[in-house]
């Protein structure tokens, strides 16, 4: 007999951690998480590597998912705690505007008790002006109410992901199951309802089944079931600049590091025409910057190479397919151009060296065109799932996590996916 649980949740990134912790809350109620990834216990134990750990510098080397080609656009993790495992730990809001195009039960009202409560969750906390690189400061000074001094999920240099957040709380329980290095195949049937999952190591039999995989993984396993998704990706597009030091950034830089560590993302400024201008310090002082439009037109895909659950994804992200998103990149890049000529960042800039002023930015943007890991809306609500994340047409099958944002928030998503996440755990307690 196949293993039997009350709920599986399918996925154990940001979502996938919430759902397990909030649901297993309910000790009568037997509760499995699926991952595909690794995960090496409580916190506390001491077992995790140092890359996942360090809140400094994004952990993009490790525990990923192949990808169909060279695209670091399509990049997410594979361990326990998903890519808040491996992000900038910036836990940013969308605006309430946002949230209202998602529509009734999803609006700014309802979505800010989740917010707050995710917020409070992962211990988040805004870095003081102390904690500021020269570079970082030097670009909240320059922008001065554009600029975003972040909240982190971050203690100290430690990167406080949702598996710590939220997990280790939770592992006690007896009626919580973690079962990790095992690959969610396809969601199995009874006529409409939902009665289990096949995985890589067997099959789980469920009341209810909860995906929570993600925009690239959560369709996948609903394509791979014979239903529809896939449709309708979008992620923040946007390009970078790269720029040469000045002796005084390295010497400003040098005497910041003997006292204090450097982080590569810190600040963020708002542009122009919903913009996000995000600069980065690398190790040496190198330094550069990118410029993301925030509200794109563009939509792409994910659908399936193979039934093999363990193939790589074909996903196509139609960067820049709406020509309206190449102008806002362009006008985001000369936003941050301008920017950079300000005082005090002109001091610490000796000169542009990506792509440099004898270049097209258009021509640039066109080849240099990224995501900047916020993939949303492949199993939107209204097209995919109805208003309580309910898959349209079947009994006891969710979706909870980014997948089913219907549009893209102007911020990073990670805060925004625990709540969708918060309220759906909600939703299927009440």
């Amino acid at each position: 007999m196949p293993p039997r649980f009350d709920v599986v949740v399918l996925g154990g990134g940001t979502a996938g951690c919430v759902l397990a912790a909030r649901l297993s809350e309910d000790r009568g109620r037997k509760v499995g998480l699926v991952e595909a990834g690794p995960e090496y216990g409580p916190y506390a134990q001491g077992r995790w590597p140092e890359d996942l750990l360090d809140a400094r510098w994004l952990a993009l080397e490790s525990h990923c998912w192949e990808t169909a080609r060279e695209d670091r656009s399509q990049l997410r993790a594979r361990v326990l705690g998903g890519c808040s495992a491996h992000n900038a730990c910036v836990i940013l809001p969308g605006t309430d505007e946002d949230y209202d195009e998602w529509g009734e039960g999803w609006d700014a009202a309802a979505m800010t008790p989740y917010l707050e409560r995710a917020e409070r969750a992962f211990g988040t906390r805004v870095l003081t002006w102390e904690e500021l690189s020269p570079w970082h400061r030097a670009f909240a000074e320059a922008a001065g109410g554009a600029a975003i001094v972040h909240p982190v999920n971050a203690r100290g240099t430690l990167r406080w992901s949702a598996a710590f957040a939220y997990l280790d709380q939770a592992r006690g329980r007896e009626n919580l199951t973690i079962l990790a290095d095992t690959v969610a195949d396809r969601v199995l049937f009874e006529g409409d309802s939902a009665v289990g999952v096949a995985t890589t190591h067997g099959p789980l039999s469920a009341q209810l089944v909860v995906l929570a995989a993600g925009a690239y993984g959560s369709p996948a396993i609903l394509l791979r079931s014979g239903l529809s998704a896939g449709e309708g990706l979008v992620d923040h597009v946007g390009a970078g600049i790269g720029w040469e030091p000045t002796d005084r950034l390295r010497e400003d830089v040098a005497r910041f590091e003997a006292e204090r560590p450097i982080f590569m993302a810190q600040v963020t400024v708002r542009g122009s025409d919903d913009s996000f201008i995000f600069p980065a310090l690398e190790p040496g002082a190198e330094i550069s910057g990118a410029a993301f439009a925030m509200k794109p037109r563009s939509r792409g895909s994910v659908r399936l190479t193979s039934r093999d659950p363990g193939a790589p994804l074909e996903i196509e992200h139609g960067f820049l397919s709406d020509h309206a998103d190449l102008d806002a990149v362009v006008r985001a890049l000369e936003d941050l151009r301008e920017l950079v000529a300000r005082d005090p960042i002109a001091g610490y800039v000796a000169n542009e060296v990506r792509p440099g002023f004898d270049v097209d930015l258009e021509d640039y943007v066109r080849e240099n065109a990224r995501g900047f890991f916020h993939p949303v809306a492949t199993c939107a609500i209204g097209r995919v799932v109805d208003r309580e994340a309910r898959v349209l047409g079947y009994e006891n099958l969710y979706v909870a996590d980014a997948s089913i944002m219907p549009t893209i928030p102007r911020a990073n998503t990670n805060l925004s996916t625990a709540a969708v996440a918060e309220r759906v755990a909600d939703l299927l307690r009440s």
